[in-house]
């Protein structure tokens, strides 16, 4: 309330004084002291008018159109020639209240976004206590986070353990554990203890600038609704007030010359034809989606992307880092005649030790739930695509493929491993399920999205297995990045009428389907750039449930603008004709319109929230 005074105070204070002369208008009339009474309502009138009757002057002589202010200024100057001077104080009275109220709810909407600014500190503290600007940070600095401050820039944790949260990022409400190797992000809270961050990205290209920037540019992009509700009210506009003239001059003739409650009747529609109800309502509702969708942790780069998303009936999605996590694990282990799992691990691990390879680390990790201490063997040799070989006090030792390890035909997994020329085992390796796949594939299919495709490639073998258990509709395995575009595209081409194909990746390798797709979502602030870049929708914390949320705010966005539009038209409708015929005064229809304004910017402001 504090804010809304002191914001609109002048707007406020010409409100309040043109209402008391306005009454003071009504008494000294009903005194019939008419020359005291028409001095009031004409101060009452320039107190009010006089901005809004100048700009409505200025944006016809600057070309820019007839618009509501034109047409409240040609229904108060109307109300006064025919002495009905209560009514044109009450049309420009209630016409500033209704864009007080307009200016409240954009107001609200913009600092929603505007706030994320403020979500990255502006300086960052360097290892050595050294207090510096962000943008001056380089990549491979340690900056040193203490309780309670912001993280300055995008980084791994080094050093140190901590709790962070990271809900002005990622929409998670729940603080984060963070320890060595733990990714965080710009603009997340250190909550306890102090945290050291080694630099992964500079502050231009940090996750909580890419909010920043998103959010700022969010409404350049324009629905095709928006654009028609602009056209619409500068051709509606004129049309109306050539409507009103005709009534206020044509049937007078017929109607034994009685100008006067013709002109009344024409003003009165005048007042209720104003298009702002439509016209402020649509872009706001988007506006409010997209601002409730960045704090669930989903940037909507734009209101055409809504409206794109609520026709969303094909999902293609990629495999690893999208449905399932990108970091490899060990999902089984085979031994053979008779080998303990803790030999034929410990055995894997004396060969894995000395390789980066992802296969080993999983390995390696998997070893230490056995408390295998790892040791070096000798002699290490790789054959590229086939395994490493080393000697150990265990004998000599091969793990790689079935051939290379002499392993039986039947056998199957990732890595066989043999000591000696004897065959003990296999590991088998997989990326498990993030924990909210199978939940969004099921809130997909109640959205009605009738076809869930995994795209990967990864053995078929592998995708059939993750498509089953999530129950995609189909899936692909084992394909190029060009040939995951010519799907995406293919999907493209023989969609259904007013519905759109969305392609969700996080790679490289997945920016051409991203950028293909009727909507491309990029999952992660941290993943490729280039993915992030040329995506519609960005979902912050790699949560594959946001997929499913955001096609949820795009479709309850869309009911509401529709909502909005209808109920503008056909209350204007009815009063329209209403007026017409002399049946509403015109301080009813200044009030219904004002009502349908005041209802419709309440619609906008809860657009898209679940």
């Amino acid at each position: 309330m504090k804010n809304l005074l002191s914001e609109h105070k002048i707007g406020i204070i010409k409100i309040s004084a043109s209402v008391v002369l306005a009454i003071l208008g009504l008494v000294f009339s009903g005194l019939s002291n008419i020359a005291i009474s028409t001095l009031a309502f004409f101060a009452a009138y320039i107190i009010i008018g006089y901005e809004i009757i100048f700009r409505a002057i200025k944006e016809v002589l600057y070309g820019e159109g007839i618009s509501e202010r034109m047409l409240m200024t040609v229904t108060s100057v109307g109300a006064f020639m025919i002495s009905e001077f209560f009514e044109g104080c009450a049309v420009l009275i209630l016409y500033t209240v209704g864009e007080i109220f307009e200016d409240v709810a954009k107001d609200a909407s913009k600092r929603s976004i505007e706030t994320l600014a403020n979500i990255r500190p502006d300086k960052a503290r360097l290892r050595n206590q050294e207090l510096v600007d962000a943008s001056s940070v380089r990549v491979g600095d340690i900056i040193e986070v203490r309780p309670g401050e912001r993280i300055a820039l995008d980084g791994t944790v080094v050093d140190s353990f901590g709790n962070i949260d990271a809900s002005v990022i990622t929409g998670e409400s729940v603080p984060v554990a963070v320890r060595n190797g733990s990714e965080v992000l710009a603009g997340s809270l250190n909550c306890d203890t102090v945290i050291y961050v080694d630099v992964k990205r500079e502050a231009d290209k940090s996750a909580a600038q890419r909010i920043i920037d998103i959010s700022k540019n969010a409404l350049e992009r324009k629905t095709k609704s928006e654009k028609f509700i602009k056209a619409f009210a500068k051709l509606y506009t004129p049309i109306v007030i050539a409507l009103a003239l005709f009534i206020a001059i044509v049937p007078p003739i017929f109607d034994g010359y009685d100008f006067g409650s013709w002109i009344y009747k024409a003003l009165s529609m005048l007042a209720i034809s104003c298009p702002c109800a439509i016209v402020v309502s649509v872009p706001l509702a988007y506006f409010c989606s997209i601002g409730y969708a960045s704090k669930k942790g989903i940037l909507i780069k734009g209101s055409g992307v809504l409206d794109m998303l609520s026709k969303v009936d094909t999902v293609a999605f990629d495999k690893t880092g999208t449905i399932t996590k990108a970091k490899l694990n060990v999902t089984g282990i085979e031994t053979a005649l008779g080998f303990e799992k803790v030999y034929l691990m410990t055995c894997a691990c004396i060969a894995e030790c000395k390789s980066n390879h992802p296969i080993a680390v999983a390995i390696i990790e998997e070893s230490k739930k056995f408390n295998i201490i790892a040791e070096l063997g000798e002699n290490y040799r790789e054959t590229i695509g086939d395994g490493i070989e080393c000697d150990s006090r265990y004998g000599h030792i091969k793990a790689g493929k079935k051939s290379f390890a002499n392993a039986p035909r039947e056998a199957h997994g990732n890595v066989h491993v043999s000591v000696d020329g004897k065959y003990i085992g296999s590991v088998i390796l997989g990326d498990d399920l993030k924990p909210n796949a199978k939940i969004a594939f099921r809130e997909l299919r109640d959205l009605n999205v009738n076809k869930k495709i995994i795209l990967s490639g990864d053995k078929k073998s592998r995708v059939r297995s993750i498509a089953k258990s999530v129950l995609a509709d189909d899936y692909y395995g084992e394909l190029l990045p060009e040939q995951k575009l010519e799907i995406v595209r293919m999907l493209v081409d023989k969609k259904a009428k007013n519905s759109a194909v969305a392609y969700c990746g996080d790679g490289i390798n997945d920016t051409p389907s991203v950028a293909a797709a009727d909507v491309g979502i990029a999952m992660g602030a941290l993943g490729s750039d280039s993915a992030v870049e040329l995506s519609d929708v960005v979902v912050m914390d790699d949560d594959i449930a946001k997929i499913p949320l955001a096609i949820k705010i795009a479709k309850r966005t869309k009911r509401t603008v529709i909502g909005c539009i209808l109920m503008s038209i056909l209350v204007k409708a009815v009063m329209l004709v209403l007026s017409a015929l002399g049946f509403v005064p015109m301080i009813a229809a200044i009030i219904s319109d004002v009502g349908i304004l005041i209802a419709a910017i309440v619609l906008a402001l809860f657009a898209g929230r679940i």
